[in-house]
């Protein structure tokens, strides 16, 4: 096994990609001061997973990425890549070539990777162990290492001496074993008090089983019982919700009858409506007619009256002229035609005084038979009205019929709502007695568990 190269980026002061290639003609780095010569030495301990920053010559781990110049940014990250020969299988990994890879950035997070494949810092280390290569491994000693060595406690020497004599895999094996024994025997310790613990908690938790076997068989019974009552409760459920839905369609039936019925007495209705508006037409015709027969005759009975005070006139006129004729029967015969004129005068007036009084009685005639007419129509109206009230408190009737009818299925949907918030209800406390059936089993078992544990 031998080391074949080192690639370095953004570490110290490579800030670009270097690669640096060893090989077997390769005897020694030189350079002047200040040259990078250390920097080297140092990517090599820090891929193979140095830890402290103060054996890296710096404060903090973040020192080992480059930090910029006047001339060059600072970069985010430090990488460095170690590949050795491993033909002769000297590390304990299949493949000729190793390739150890770190990475860290100025975040903190730290990546490893072994043939670029992730890995532990713990695998690492382990990779390296009894090789001379390891962080207590002597392949790499820097300036000051011999000289603290030498200084070093003989217990701190054992170690490079165990890592050279490659037996410090199995300390490092033996302290681990070691640490778990101690974790195994704090485990023992703690299950001898858990054991105790529940050594003292073993009676009341048989009391407590046996409470729950009974509280079990109770609760099956109860539920049982619950199951039976609730069944039969469905039944009786289920047969008013039943009677209800059958209550609902009769009252259905009912209502549709009512409401065709509703509608025919409307249509009849309506048709009384437009005959009686024809009858207060014609009424009104009548009416008319009447006030305008009133009227005639009372021009009539005007005309009688001054016809009546012509012909006194005339007769006063007469006897008038009868004094005169008797006192001069010595005027001529104009006087006498005079006369003759007048008695024809007051026989003409005679005569179309009694023609009045035909036109009069005609008039009077059928003013009567009108007026018995009107009487025949006020009494066909009163008789209307009586009918269309009739009709009226009919509807009204129906109208309630119809009201009560929605009341009642207003109340049978109530009531089969009820039903169904009961039934479903029901279903609900069923459910939940299930849920704590499940618990008290779940509880059992915990219980029967802890019986069995303790």
């Amino acid at each position: 096994m031998y080391l074949k190269s080192l690639e370095v980026q953004g570490f110290k002061s490579f800030p670009d990609k270097t690669l640096i290639r060893f090989g077997d003609d390769i005897t020694a780095i030189v350079g002047p001061n200040g040259s990078g010569k250390s920097n080297i030495s140092d990517a090599i301990l820090w891929v193979m997973g140095e830890q402290s920053s103060k054996t890296l010559r710096g404060a903090k781990m973040e020192d080992v990425i480059f930090g910029g110049t006047q001339k060059r940014s600072a970069v985010g990250f430090a990488e460095a890549t170690l590949t050795l020969d491993n033909t002769d299988r000297a590390l304990p990994y299949d493949a000729d070539e190793v390739m150890i890879t770190r990475r860290y950035y100025r975040s903190g997070d730290s990546e490893y990777y072994i043939n670029r494949q992730s890995a532990r810092l713990r695998d690492i280390h382990e990779l390296f162990m009894d090789t001379g290569l390891g962080r207590e491994g002597y392949s790499n000693i820097g300036q000051g290492r011999i000289d603290e060595i030498l200084s070093l406690k003989s217990a701190d020497r054992r170690e490079i001496f165990e890592e050279a004599a490659g037996i410090s895999k199995f300390r490092h094996r033996k302290e681990e074993t070691e640490r778990k024994l101690a974790h195994t025997e704090d485990n023992l310790l703690r299950i001898g008090d858990k054991v105790s613990e529940l050594e003292m908690q073993l009676e009341p938790l048989r009391e407590q089983s046996e409470k729950a076997k009974k509280y079990l068989e109770m609760k099956e019974e109860l539920q049982g019982v619950e199951v039976a009552v609730w069944l039969d409760t469905l039944e009786k459920l289920s047969a008013a919700a039943k009677k209800a839905e059958e209550d609902y369609a009769s009252a259905s039936f009912v209502l549709q009858q009512a409401h065709e019925d509703l509608d025919k007495l409307y249509v009849q209705s309506e048709e009384l409506s437009a005959l009686l508006r024809q009858k207060d037409e014609e009424l009104e015709n009548v009416r008319i007619k009447v006030s305008m027969l009133d009227a005639n005759h009372q021009q009539l009975d005007g005309q009688i009256a001054v016809l009546r005070g012509n012909v006194e006139n005339s007769q006063a006129n007469i006897r008038r002229i009868e004094e005169e004729l008797r006192g001069e029967q010595d005027r001529s015969g104009g006087i006498i035609a005079q006369i003759e004129q007048a008695k024809e005068r007051i026989a003409a007036i005679e005569t179309d005084l009694a023609q009045k009084k035909q036109t009069i009685d005609a008039l009077q005639q059928q003013l009567t038979a009108m007026t018995a007419s009107a009487q025949g129509l006020t009494r066909q109206f009163l008789e209307l009205r009586g009918k269309e009230s009739s009709l009226s408190a009919d509807i009204a009737g129906r109208e309630a019929d119809i009201h009560g009818l929605e009341e009642s299925m207003e109340q049978s949907a109530q009531r089969s709502e009820i039903l169904h918030a009961d039934l479903r209800a029901g279903n609900e406390r069923k459910a939940a007695a299930e849920k704590e059936y499940d618990a008290c089993r779940a509880e059992l078992r915990r219980a029967q568990e802890d019986v069995t544990a303790a």
